[in-house]
């Protein structure tokens, strides 16, 4: 793992702008690879510069990080311009993940997002999605949880109509934020989390992301970044009962435990098991052995993709609130939809089927106890 801690020691001098001179062993490709992966590869700029002997990782890391500097130009200003006409028309959004996070870097364009996220009110959907076709942009795909739009490949716009699934302990807390907001920048009618609601949804953001595939070195790196540059300033009495209002105190704990180590100041002996686990980046086979652990068996499982359990369905289709009756029905709506999704291909899913079954039991197994000394899983769960 001499790459992996090589990798954490080059973000940390990249970001404190110090040069440090790794180990003439390493493999040069192995560390690229590890950083691609983890999308941290921009922060080897530098030492590729200066250090670097392969000729062709030189070069691959330094089109990875002029791509990164184009992208986030161009997000910076799509941004812009879509706050601009919401606020013109006085459109309440909220501005959240990524472009807040990136904030706490100290050369912001380095943290790489996958998407711009807003979150707006359900009755201004209708004119927002006029406005960001004016703005040159398609939409993608219609989703309950979101709407989605790409401009030119380049740009990924997620617009939020909730930010946590039904399903989720946070979920009524973060889909009501409003009132606990803030003025976002100098507009009237753009906000953003207070810091502990910021880091909140950090941390809860990074549980779903486990579940889903898992995570990454940027993540660990954003909640260092973030309680390092805000710890003297955070409100722990709220904090640290939402924490445990939400399920999540014991990772948060553990997952700042490994951020301080990988960023702080001591060095790194050894990794532990859910560190090694971390490094490898996500994937949806991550997603696959915890999920069939989750819901107790592969069959189970498959079941649930075609027809989801009440409590999740009711948040796709809000008449089940008033007419539980009608399940089977939003069932087969479910299905004819998925047919015709651009997200959720018949294909899709019929390769993640294939996945499950194929899924090893010692997998899953090391998976779930991964998830337990993380605090994700409860052993009496």
């Amino acid at each position: 793992m001499n790459e992996s801690k090589a990798l954490l020691k080059l973000i940390k001098c990249f970001l404190e702008d110090e040069k440090y001179k790794i180990d003439e062993n390493l493999d040069e490709e192995k560390l690229y690879q590890l950083a691609q992966k983890n999308k941290v590869s921009n922060f080897l700029y530098q030492w590729s510069q200066s250090s670097c002997q392969s000729e062709n990782i030189k070069q691959l890391i330094g089109a990875d990080y002029h791509k990164q500097i184009i992208k986030d130009t161009n997000e910076n200003l799509e941004l812009e311009n879509i706050l601009n006409r919401f606020e013109e028309a006085g459109i309440e959004t909220l501005v959240v993940k990524g472009v807040t996070m990136k904030e706490v870097y100290s050369k912001p364009y380095m943290r790489q997002m996958c998407d711009i996220d807003l979150m707006l009110h359900d009755k201004d959907f209708k004119k927002a999605s006029k406005i960001m076709k004016d703005l040159g942009f398609e939409e993608f795909y219609d989703h309950e949880k979101h709407l989605v739009f790409t401009k030119n490949s380049l740009i990924l716009v997620e617009v939020h109509r909730k930010l946590i699934p039904g399903a989720d302990t946070a979920h009524e807390y973060f889909n009501d934020i409003w009132p606990l907001c803030i003025a976002y920048q100098n507009y009237q009618h753009v906000y953003r989390m207070d810091l502990e609601d910021t880091y909140l949804f950090c941390i809860i953001h990074l549980i779903r992301h486990f579940k889903y595939a898992g995570i990454e070195i940027r993540d660990v790196l954003d909640v260092y970044l973030f309680y390092q540059k805000y710890k003297n300033d955070f409100q722990f009495e709220k904090l640290n009962q939402k924490l445990a209002e939400f399920e999540a105190k014991e990772f948060e704990e553990n997952i700042r435990r490994i951020a301080y180590k990988w960023f702080g100041n001591e060095e790194i002996e050894d990794f532990d098991e859910v560190e090694r686990f971390i490094l490898k980046g996500s994937s949806i086979e991550n997603n696959i052995h915890y999920a069939v652990g989750e819901k107790h068996g592969k069959s189970s499982y498959v079941l649930q993709l075609f027809f989801p359990k009440y409590k999740i369905m009711k948040e796709k289709y809000p008449i089940l609130k008033k007419v539980p009756v009608l399940l089977p029905a939003t069932w087969v709506a479910r299905l004819i939809k998925d047919v015709f999704s651009k997200e959720t291909t018949v294909k899709a899913r019929m390769d993640k089927i294939k996945l499950i079954q194929e899924a090893n039991p010692e997998e899953v197994a090391k998976i779930q106890d991964i998830y337990q000394k993380l605090g994700i899983i409860r052993k009496d769960d």
